[in-house]
């Protein structure tokens, strides 16, 4: 595994206002994700996982601490700066596919890249190539609607990939899928990862999922366990 760190949250703490009352969500998280690494994150309903991911994401502000997503904190760029390095360096991938319902499955992938200003030519090239990588070659043309469960989420996955990111950032990603198609998913992750040197931070409730991961962290209550592969 290379030393290059991709992302890093430093003190990080969330608090959200109810009324007179203040929520704490998360307190002085701390988190070195490497180049190449795969990081579970556990924890009950409430522990903080989602929030983690969008702030690791730059899509939420933290009430005190630091993300820095290859060397730079989200709290250093203005909006559009923080989009544009999103979208180099960061994919996003979620339970519910949130596929663009008219949109082939090669033109969802080629979005990203499109975004990112690649030529047409090249971003179809990239979203061609991810997705015969993840098995969907001969589904280029069908739209999510005729696409299974797994194959939107293969698809989903193909398309945070298209601009080569630095870390990817899974929420539940196989929430709705059965067992087959679990497998099937972490299995396309371990190969991802060692050939294109991609980090994935998985939120996930299911430890057959994290058994795949290379460290798992557990949130609860506002404690962190950050512990070892578990067999």
């Amino acid at each position: 595994m290379s030393s290059n760190i991709v992302l890093k949250a430093m003190g990080l703490s969330k608090s959200y206002s109810q009324g007179s009352e203040e929520i704490s969500v998360l307190k002085d998280f701390n988190l070195e994700v490497m180049e190449g690494d795969k990081v579970a994150i556990m924890g009950a309903s409430g522990s903080g996982k989602t929030t983690l991911l969008n702030l690791c994401g730059g899509l939420d502000r933290p009430t005190s601490g630091v993300v820095r997503v290859c060397g730079v904190a989200w709290g250093d760029l203005d909006p559009s700066a923080q989009a544009s390095w999103r979208n180099k360096h960061v994919g996003f991938v979620y339970q519910f596919h949130h596929l663009l319902a008219e949109f082939s499955a090669l033109e969802n992938v080629a979005i990203p890249a499109l975004i990112g200003k690649a030529a047409v030519v090249d971003a179809r090239n990239l979203a061609l190539d991810l997705l015969h990588r993840v098995g969907l070659e001969h589904r280029l043309d069908h739209i999510p609607s005729s696409l299974s469960g797994g194959e939107r989420q293969r698809v989903a996955i193909a398309r945070a990939l298209v601009t080569h990111p630095s870390v990817v950032l899974m929420d539940e990603p196989t929430g709705n899928l059965d067992i087959t198609n679990t497998e099937a998913i972490m299995d396309l992750l371990a190969e991802v990862s060692d050939d294109m040197k991609v980090s994935f931070v998985v939120v996930t409730h299911d430890i057959a999922v994290a058994k795949h991961m290379d460290r798992i962290i557990q949130l609860d209550c506002l404690d962190v366990s950050d512990g070892e592969k578990i067999v």
